[in-house]
């Protein structure tokens, strides 16, 4: 009897719309930190369905066995069959068509769900431009020479914000990457389509900051006011917290929302100027890594300057006095 009945007559019982993929709202991937950034560097969450790919089926089996097993229950009194029958009609003679229809009826998608949990970060994009090292000795004409190649990058020709930036040259004295600070979630930094992306940023009243993740220092200061463009370089796009000593939560301690007043607008439009090179801060990251790998399996790095990576080290106070690290040779000098 049931091989009579039309997919189109049962497709009938099924729900307008179906969610497939149910997230609780405790959820997130604030803990997937390093997957995130890699995402945000190739402008696609295809390594975010991979990673979370038997979670995904697991939703999906589940969800497709909930509404099928409604589906024959309704079918049982609605088109008067045996119980037999109607299973046999949704779990053998239709099942592949009734479980297309059904995802696309699908209203959800985990991915979106979980980034939405995941809540928004401090994100910064590098401009490229590396602060040396002040030594605690930054003089009035080394200042100036900076504050200069800051005031080109930032495209800043008044003198309004010079004493600002003086500032944060002479605070930021071990120098490191100019930067400018942004928040934001981390779902609205993709395009729609992978293979087509933003040309240009553009910020009003940012926060920028000189800020070294090698050693944990750097200072910030905010240029109320003042507004610019730049070619957009997905490269140079970071998430605050994938470095070790990031500045926001190592360095200062402050709340992800701190620099919540710089205004940031990715756009499609091709703007003068040069694309800067991929950020050495990148590299550094995936040093950092690699050094935590090595003492994973036991070992430590010459050059590792995270004394919680060596196992060996003993204090020298002989001059210069300081910490040294008996199997790689790495030396805190105090």
């Amino acid at each position: 009897m049931e091989t009579t009945i039309s997919l189109s007559k049962i497709k009938e019982l099924l729900p307008g719309n179906v969610i497939l993929y149910y997230v609780d709202y405790r959820e997130n991937l604030s803990h997937k930190i390093d997957l995130l950034q890699q995402c945000i560097t190739e402008n696609s969450l295809d390594k975010l369905y991979e990673y979370l790919d038997d979670y995904l089926c697991e939703c999906e089996n589940e969800s497709l066995g909930y509404y099928k097993e409604n589906l024959t229950n309704e079918l049982i009194p609605v088109l008067n069959l045996t119980e037999d029958e109607a299973y046999c009609l949704v779990y053998k003679t239709y099942q592949e068509e009734i479980n297309n229809d059904l995802f696309e009826r699908n209203k959800s998608d985990a991915i979106i769900d979980l980034l939405k949990n995941t809540g928004e970060f401090s994100l910064f994009i590098d401009t490229g431009l590396e602060i040396e090292d002040g030594s605690w000795q930054w003089s009035r004409t080394r200042q100036s020479i900076w504050l200069k190649k800051i005031k080109k990058k930032l495209k800043i020709e008044s003198n309004k914000w010079d004493d600002e930036i003086r500032e944060m040259i002479s605070n930021a004295s071990y120098g490191g990457h100019l930067v400018v600070y942004f928040y934001n979630s981390i779902e609205n930094l993709f395009t729609d389509n992978s293979e087509i992306d933003w040309k240009s940023i553009h910020l009003a009243d940012p926060t920028v900051a000189i800020i070294n993740t090698y050693n944990g220092s750097g200072f910030h200061t905010r240029l109320k006011g003042h507004k610019f463009s730049t070619v957009f370089n997905r490269n140079s796009l970071f998430i605050d917290s994938y470095f070790k000593y990031n500045y926001v939560r190592e360095v200062c301690g402050m709340s992800q929302n701190w620099c919540k007043d710089s205004i940031v607008k990715f756009s499609f439009e091709k703007i003068k100027g040069r694309k800067n090179s991929e950020s050495l801060l990148a590299q550094e990251a995936l040093l950092d890594r690699k050094y935590a790998e090595i003492y994973k399996n036991g070992k430590c790095t010459f050059g590792d300057m995270d004394i919680n990576r060596h196992r060996n080290t003993y204090y020298i106070n002989n001059f210069p006095c300081g910490t040294k690290c008996h199997d790689c040779g790495t030396f805190w000098i105090d």
